[in-house]
């Protein structure tokens, strides 16, 4: 046991007594720690009771060894290049983004869209589309649509892609209108799933030899993490067009077909939010300056600040000291703030879970949508400290996570059945990025190029908070609908 938790944790010398937060653990590597436990033979690794427990002699009390003969418990994915071409079923989020777009949902009309900006000096855009293309012919999903029926589906095969370029010249009225242009038709764009590709990239050479670009992703196809990757790779090879980059030898079609619950598993987690959505309050009772079906097509705009490195690394330290991650840390503050603000202090907040299960050594290179929402309740209760606010948030969190493999849309189904309404809704958001990514801090920002601007959009959400680490600080992100607010 402790010689998995010195592995996934990256430290040494782990005592019996050591927390598995304290030490930098968060629930990605909590969720690798169980899986790793159950493939090795041992029954009884529960998520929620390394939440409940997280001291290792404690974990460990509850394991049962059934020997390495059991085999796995845990998907196996085992490559299938003969189908890889045929089409297959979306996911649960898939699915909401797929009929989320359309003009019958309030606040729909908007696609789940990634928008941003770089700018940089004497970028060669001849050999940045040489390195698009590259990646294209690498990740299947840089090459798949959506058909009518709401299936997806690689092409074995895509026209070259081009950047297509507008020259502004020197003069600064001249830059300063194209490059609104830019932003003005990129930055919202609906892009239409079942016409290839599914993102954008456009560039505006300005100034003296200056080169903005916009970028744009379809979130229907690939989530955030998988952009980030994408872009490390894309400056990679813009650098050297010859690098050799790791092998993909798996694809999205290949996990989304192979892992899957079992029906023991499937049972137990409805059995759990059949009786957990009694409990459930509504999403934040936010004051507003018109009805959400009084909002035609939804135009997110955003806000950001940053806390600098050395404030940030105070608070993640102040978070282990109380046996806490940092995103539980930010979600507990973040639901603080909107239940100040709620008609009603208790609430529920949609988390975005970047769920890829370790099923294969290459998944995670592998670019798709394995993006899976978490709704979490809360309710503030009186004379509770900072800290058991945040422990009981956090093992709450574990209870719910050990019971994923029922998507929050099956939940939000079911609350309306119980409560006899049309529909339900959550439409604040909180997506944490924190423990997602490895090296240096700067996830998916490619050297040759500085982030200068972006804003995201998602149907059905009024508020999507986004909080990620750069440069040894946290940058903050609020995109919401500006028409909603007062």
């Amino acid at each position: 046991m402790a010689a998995v938790w010195e592995e996934l944790l990256n430290v040494s010398g782990i005592h019996r007594d050591d927390n598995f937060f304290s030490l930098g653990g968060d629930s990605l590597i909590a969720t690798r720690v169980v899986s790793r436990l159950r493939a090795a033979g041992w029954e009884g690794a529960e998520l929620g009771d390394l939440f409940k427990t997280p001291e290792l002699a404690a974990f460990s009390t509850g394991l049962r060894s059934r020997g390495s003969a059991a085999g796995p418990a845990v998907p196996v994915l085992r490559p299938a290049p003969e189908h890889r071409y045929e089409p297959f079923d979306p996911t649960d989020v898939q699915r909401a983004y797929w009929m989320g777009r359309t003009d019958d949902f309030e606040l729909g009309g908007v696609g789940c869209h990634f928008y941003t900006e770089y700018d940089g000096e004497h970028i060669d855009l001849h050999r940045l589309e040489d390195a698009w293309n590259t990646l294209i012919a690498r990740h299947d999903m840089l090459r798949a649509v959506f058909l009518p029926d709401g299936r997806q589906q690689v092409r074995p095969e895509v026209p070259p892609f081009t950047i297509p370029v507008s020259e502004a010249g020197p003069d600064p009225e001249e830059a300063e209108a194209a490059l609104a242009e830019l932003r003005s038709k990129m930055s919202h764009q609906v892009l239409d799933p079942c016409r290839w590709p599914l993102f954008d990239v456009r560039a505006v050479r300005y100034g003296r030899g200056r080169v903005r670009l916009g970028v744009s992703f379809d979130s229907i196809l690939i989530d955030a993490l998988s952009v980030m990757t994408l872009l490390r790779e894309l400056d990679t090879l813009y650098h050297a067009p010859d690098a050799e980059l790791p092998p993909v030898e798996v694809t999205f079609r290949d996990y989304v077909t192979s892992v899957r619950p079992s029906p023991e598993e499937l049972e137990s987690s409805e059995a759990y939010w059949s009786e957990r959505v009694l409990e459930l309050p509504d999403g934040p009772q936010l004051p507003l300056a018109k009805d959400p079906s009084a909002v035609g097509t939804p135009r997110f705009v955003r806000r950001e600040d940053r806390l600098p490195a050395e404030r940030w690394q105070r608070l993640r330290e102040r978070a282990r000291a109380c046996g806490v991650t940092g995103s539980t840390l930010l979600v507990t503050a973040f639901s603080e703030v909107l239940s100040n603000w709620s008609a009603r202090q208790e609430l529920t907040v949609n988390l975005t879970l970047f769920d890829r299960r370790e099923a294969h050594p290459h998944i995670g290179r592998v670019l798709g949508d394995f993006t899976s929402l978490l709704l979490l309740g809360y309710r503030p209760e009186a004379d509770e400290t900072w800290r058991d606010a945040l422990l009981r948030t956090q093992r709450q969190m574990g209870r719910d996570l050990a019971h994923s493999d029922v998507s929050a849309l099956w939940v939000m189904r079911e609350l309306a059945r119980r409560r006899g309404a049309h529909g339900v809704t959550m439409p604040v958001v909180f997506t944490s990025t924190l423990g997602v990514f490895d090296g240096d801090g700067n996830p998916g920002e490619p050297s040759f190029a500085e982030r200068v601007w972006g804003v995201s959009q998602t149907p059905q959400v009024w508020l999507d908070h986004q909080v990620i680490e750069q440069d040894g600080g946290l940058l903050l992100v609020w995109d919401a609908v500006e028409e909603l607010f007062p």
